[in-house]
């Protein structure tokens, strides 16, 4: 999904002490622990702090919500560090790798680490990403690193995050999948174009601050009984997979009866400003708003438990 930056922020506790502690930033030094394996060309971990950070792609489409300042006496806030870092694997870390034969199967390595759907084999591991970077926090945390502590913990919200976007959890209804083996470039281009839909359409909401969508994050309750960070991801991707057909059928009655056979949606800022103008949303905006909801949920109890080691 777009905007992990601003979901990640509006679950925060932007008032609390452990918010605001401002920590050191250090260089990275875990590669006896964590083997990756990383794209080579994006992988040397440098400081995004007060920088641009989004790929261009998405950043068409983001407007400003939060003071990304410059570190200041090589310190920054714990709250903008996990903000910034939320976003951090979709940097392009993951990209251009072999992973898996059946990443091909997928479009690539990036959708190896931010998918995962169960088709009698399982493709993808999103949910293994969770736990992956969730240990590499704890290692962290107990060596006194309390910067790459709360990195690799804004990754951990980053790939929770995905477990649970519909998309990301089936490349779509099962008339999809049932037609993927019969017409797979025609499957393929038609579920990219749902995919690629709902994750901007989200992103672009969520960074101008949309009301019902803030709203839902805001009062999403903790999952309780949910603490084991594998199982809230289990549970993530549960709950995104119950949506995907309501999803698309919402996205269909915005987009028009001939978005399923749209060659290359690109859905660029002007398209979405026009979306959010001048078409009937409410369906897709009551779903997406249950999405973000359960998503906060998970994302503020996996925090807490964090925050409370």
């Amino acid at each position: 999904m777009d905007g992990h930056d601003a979901l990640t922020y509006y679950c925060l506790d932007l008032e609390s002490d452990y918010a605001n502690e401002r920590v050191e930033i250090t260089p990275y030094s875990y590669a006896s622990v964590d083997p990756g394996p990383y794209n080579p060309a994006r992988s040397a971990f440098e400081d995004y702090l007060g920088e641009k950070y989004l790929v261009d792609s998405d950043h068409e489409l983001y407007r400003p919500f939060f003071d990304n300042c410059k570190p200041v006496d090589g310190r920054a806030p714990v709250w903008q560090i996990l903000t910034v870092y939320s976003y951090e694997p979709d940097f392009g870390m993951d990209g251009k790798m072999a992973l898996s034969p059946l990443q091909r199967l997928m479009g690539s390595s990036q959708a190896w680490r931010h998918e995962e759907f169960h088709m009698g084999l399982r493709f993808g591991r999103v949910t293994e990403m969770v736990e992956y970077f969730d240990r590499l926090s704890r290692i962290a945390f107990e060596r006194g690193d309390r910067y790459w502590g709360f990195r690799f913990m804004a990754r951990t919200v980053h790939y929770l995050q995905d477990s649970g976007t519909p998309y990301h959890t089936s490349p779509g209804t099962t008339g999809d999948i049932l037609m993927i083996p019969l017409a797979y470039r025609k499957q393929f281009r038609k579920i990219s174009n749902y995919h690629k839909f709902h994750d901007r359409y989200t992103g672009y909401r969520l960074w101008r601050g949309y009301g019902p969508f803030l709203e839902a994050i805001r009062l999403a309750a903790l999952s309780h009984g949910l603490s084991d960070t594998g199982k809230l991801a289990v549970e993530a991707r549960r709950r995104g997979l119950r949506l995907v057909k309501d999803l698309q059928s919402s996205i269909r009655t915005v987009a028009g009866e001939g978005f399923d056979t749209l060659d290359g949606f690109r859905g660029d800022r002007a398209y979405f400003d026009e979306v959010s103008r001048e078409r009937e949303t409410k369906e897709l905006d009551i779903i997406t708003a249950r999405f973000l909801s359960g998503m906060a949920g998970l994302v503020k109890s996996y925090l807490k438990t964090a925050f409370s080691r």
